[in-house]
């Protein structure tokens, strides 16, 4: 009689636990989602009955998601003493990539909407698991309804831009030839060497294709001054039998600019002096490219060997002129450290180090070494002279660095040479 009694409440016990109700949900451990559909996605709601077979269940159907690496739970009685606290311990996904998408109907903003549409779980850049491409591509294909289906991917046209790239189920188009129209100053035929190398065969996207423009053709308008050259239309189509597609190219060369005017920041402005830009005179990219390089060859030749420069333009199109600021960053002004010298008797090596000008601690001069190897081989420093080598070894902590000489061959005494 006392076990049956004991059956009895031990039974109701168990029966009440499972009509507890959830009194709170709650998730730790998100940072790009949103607690309200990683909720809704388990498939619970507070106030509903339910045990840990439920809990599990939740717990599953949120790994399945796709969004999340790992899933846990925790639940505890409510603070009223009447319910379930639960609370979900997650890890999302770490490895994202931004969506693109490639010949679809619809602007980017339309496409992106479907997604947010149909999946509340839906970010970007997103997850690409499995389950997440999958159900991104339900979507679209039910809201498109192309032929061939969409499908997504993970891939990358640069090696440091990789993407969840959406297009139709088909290869994706190449470049077989180019084209161009409304040039004037190079024939097509020029134009078109310079793009062979680098787009046929290629994968089309119209901003890819761009930037292969700049970077080709741009700098052949800009060397006759050329700078508002333009690229308004770029129409890719397939023509006849060709295994890839014809992309023509409408250029608009506009107007010759004259440089105008040339400023300095980060330096003194007697450094322009050494650049030697001819203000007044067309701008020729190619002579601003030298001018640059001997500015920055003058400062290295103080010690300030990892000098940079980048210059702005500033555009006066009523006067088809430009203006252009060279900004200029020093870094630090390196010093000469110790002189090593390899591959000499004990009585050339000597003679060899005092016809060397560099002192120790005097501001580094670049391209000193090499000139001074130079100099002892062309005036017949030493006979029979064989290879000659100078390494450089820069000691970053304290702007310092010294210099190895190796001189190889058979050699005999110096004559007396002035130090330069």
């Amino acid at each position: 009689m006392h076990f049956n009694r004991c059956m009895s409440v031990l039974t109701g016990f168990l029966l009440l636990a499972a009509l507890f109700p959830l009194e709170s949900i709650q998730v730790e451990g998100l940072k790009r989602l949103k607690s309200a559909p990683v909720i809704a996605a388990s498939g619970l709601k507070v106030g509903q009955q339910a045990d840990k077979p439920d809990f599990e269940a939740a717990a599953a159907r949120l790994l399945a998601t796709g969004v999340l690496a790992s899933v846990g739970y925790r639940y505890t009685s409510s603070g009223t003493g009447n319910g379930f606290a639960l609370t979900f311990e997650v890890v999302e996904v770490d490895q994202v990539f931004p969506v693109r998408f490639e010949e679809l109907p619809g602007s980017e903003q339309e496409l992106l909407k479907i997604l947010v549409a149909a999946d509340p779980l839906f970010t970007n850049p997103v997850s690409a698991t499995v389950q997440v491409i999958k159900r991104l591509e339900t979507a679209l294909n039910a809201h498109l309804k192309i032929d061939p289906p969409v499908v997504g991917k993970v891939l990358a046209d640069r090696p440091e831009e990789i993407m969840l790239l959406f297009r139709p189920n088909r290869p994706r188009p190449t470049v077989a030839s180019v084209t161009f129209t409304g040039n004037k100053v190079y024939a097509t035929p020029e134009l078109q060497v310079k793009m062979a190398g680098v787009a046929i065969g290629t994968l089309f996207t119209e901003d890819r294709f761009r930037e292969l423009l700049n970077n080709q053709i741009r700098p052949l308008y800009e060397l006759h001054g050329y700078l508002r050259v333009s690229f308004p239309k770029i129409v890719a189509k397939k023509t006849g039998d060709i295994d890839g597609l014809d992309v023509e190219v409408d250029i608009v060369e506009g107007s010759v600019y004259k440089l105008d005017k040339a400023t300095l920041t980060g330096g003194a402005q007697d450094l322009l002096k050494e650049a030697a830009f001819k203000e007044g005179e067309i701008f020729r990219l190619h002579e601003i490219v030298d001018g640059l390089e001997r500015l920055r060859a003058s400062l290295r030749a103080q010690g300030y060997m990892k000098v940079t420069t980048e210059s702005t333009r500033t555009y006066a199109d009523d006067k088809l002129s430009v203006s252009m600021n060279v900004a200029v960053t020093r870094g630090a002004q390196y010093k000469m450290g110790k002189l090593t010298i390899q591959g000499l008797d004990i009585t050339t090596e000597p003679e060899i180090r005092k016809m060397w000008g560099m002192r120790e601690g005097a501001p580094f001069r670049d391209q000193y070494p090499e000139k001074f190897l130079q100099r002892v081989k062309d005036d017949g420093v030493m006979d029979n002279l064989g290879e000659t080598r100078a390494k450089l070894t820069f000691d970053e902590a304290r702007a310092v660095i010294h210099v190895s000489l190796t001189f190889a061959g058979e050699k005999t005494a110096p004559e007396k040479k002035p130090v330069f």
